[in-house]
């Protein structure tokens, strides 16, 4: 588990997703998976179940750790939703819409999500990359970057984004840990 999100080892080639962001072909192997935008979080962890197991699983805890209210399924990629959102007991609600992305079944899984309130806007995209390790086991890698134009209030609001996102990505690595064991 010591890879760095740029030293990941891309075994199926190259994808035309990530074409802006290799830093070699399909021949070496590398990929950069992060083009140039702001890395708000990262988590990686091992779960105890084939790859095929944990992406069938991967949609419904990740659904099941947003704290999601009044949600609205616009089609087959795309979503709107209430955010309860805050610091300590005090909770704002924030609009959301979210839009899958970057789905390569079994191997990543994508979400721009957009949170706004009044004339705030902050876009984060969460990509999530899953990779076998042998059939019994399955490294996943959790991201989160800033989407879009950089803003004042998403600068201000970075911290709370970090601990919102590296807490959503351990619930969702216990979640799985829990449903595979």
């Amino acid at each position: 588990m010591g890879l760095s999100y740029r030293e990941w080892q891309w075994p199926y080639g190259c994808h035309s997703f990530w074409s802006d962001s290799r830093t070699q072909c399909c021949s070496g192997g590398a990929v950069d998976v992060i083009p140039s935008r702001r890395k708000i979080a990262e988590r990686q962890f091992v779960v105890g179940a084939a790859q095929s197991r944990v992406w069938d699983l991967l949609a419904m805890v990740t659904y099941q750790q947003l704290p999601l209210e009044q949600v609205d399924i616009l089609s087959l990629d795309s979503f709107r939703a209430v955010l309860r959102w805050g610091v300590r007991s005090i909770r704002f609600p924030f609009n959301v819409e979210g839009k899958l992305t970057d789905i390569s079944r079994p191997i990543s899984y994508g979400c721009v999500i957009l949170v706004k309130k009044g004339p705030m806007q902050i876009g984060v995209k969460v990509t999530i990359l899953l990779r076998a390790l042998e059939e019994s086991q399955t490294e996943v890698y959790c991201t989160a970057t800033e989407e879009g134009k950089g803003t004042l209030v998403g600068l201000l609001l970075r911290r709370l984004q970090r601990n919102f996102a590296q807490k959503m990505f351990d619930s969702i690595g216990a979640r799985l840990q829990r449903l595979c064991s």
